[in-house]
């Protein structure tokens, strides 16, 4: 979750403009949290699948990171959903059934995921180069088809193409998730590849559009979506809300999504 721009990132001081990415958008912000300072975020969602008997899904997640020295954050966060699992595969969490196009799932289900990890910002935005972060985490992944453990490392990168008072810029996460002792016709490793375009329109109001893809399991066509949305800051409460609709391109994505996010800045100086 997560994601921003190479200009302050959402626990920078509130005169700076707002970030134009994040949660609910499928990015993960390269700038890491500041020493002492926290971040806290909580997303709701509503999915409805393309086909099969069980089309909706429900969702929630949370997350929480940390700034434990200069450009080094920990992160703790959890997910859940309940509905078509199938769909969810994005959350980890670990569906009914696995592999081949005549896998469905016959009821709504609740699975979830619990995952630790950190950031590490390598570098900052200068001239042509950009903001580069790395992110690192375990997951413990829980559903009807059992309990499963994965590694995910993601490389972040951000950058501003106008800055000012309505900065425009961009943000792109690569990265792999490798997965201990798959079952039958799960795959080992996968690939995500999620990028954002983010414009302000004001100092405290931006549009984000994002494209979301990961690699599924065999025999399944590649997770693909497409989201816009709004963020807006709260200056008072040190908060920024987020909206999205998203849409799927292909028949194991949902066949469109509404999602929405609340984030707080915890410890940050005024």
């Amino acid at each position: 979750m997560a994601a921003a721009l190479a200009f302050p990132g959402a626990t920078a001081a509130q005169d700076e403009p707002i970030t134009l990415a994040d949660d609910p958008f499928e990015v993960t912000d390269p700038h890491a949290t500041p020493p002492g300072e926290a971040a806290y975020s909580i997303v709701g969602s509503y999915e409805r699948a393309a086909t099969g008997r069980v089309r909706s899904t429900w969702g929630a997640e949370t997350e929480l990171s940390y700034g434990v020295s200069p450009n080094l954050d920990l992160r703790i966060g959890q997910t859940g959903a309940y509905g078509n699992l199938d769909v969810r595969r994005r959350l980890g969490t670990v569906s009914t059934e696995v592999g081949g196009p005549g896998s469905e799932q016959e009821r709504a289900a609740l699975g979830g995921t619990t995952r630790l990890g950190a950031l590490y910002q390598l570098t900052e935005e200068s001239g042509s180069w950009p903001i580069v972060g790395l992110l690192g985490r375990v997951r413990s992944l829980y559903g009807p088809g059992g309990t499963a453990y994965e590694t995910e490392a993601t490389a972040l990168f951000g950058k501003t193409l106008m800055a000012g008072e309505r900065p425009l810029g961009v943000s792109l996460n690569i990265g792999t998730v490798h997965r201990f002792d798959p079952a039958p016709g799960e795959r080992t490793t996968r690939y995500l590849v999620n990028a954002s375009a983010g414009q302000a329109l004001t100092r405290d109001t931006a549009v984000v559009i994002t494209y979301a893809r990961e690699q599924q399991e065999k025999g399944q066509p590649d997770y693909s979506l497409a989201q816009a949305g709004v963020r807006h800051r709260l200056r008072d409460q040190r908060a920024i809300l987020g909206a999205a609709v998203g849409f799927g391109l292909n028949r194991n994505t949902p066949q469109f999504q509404v999602a929405l996010a609340v984030q707080w800045e915890l410890g940050a100086s005024k």
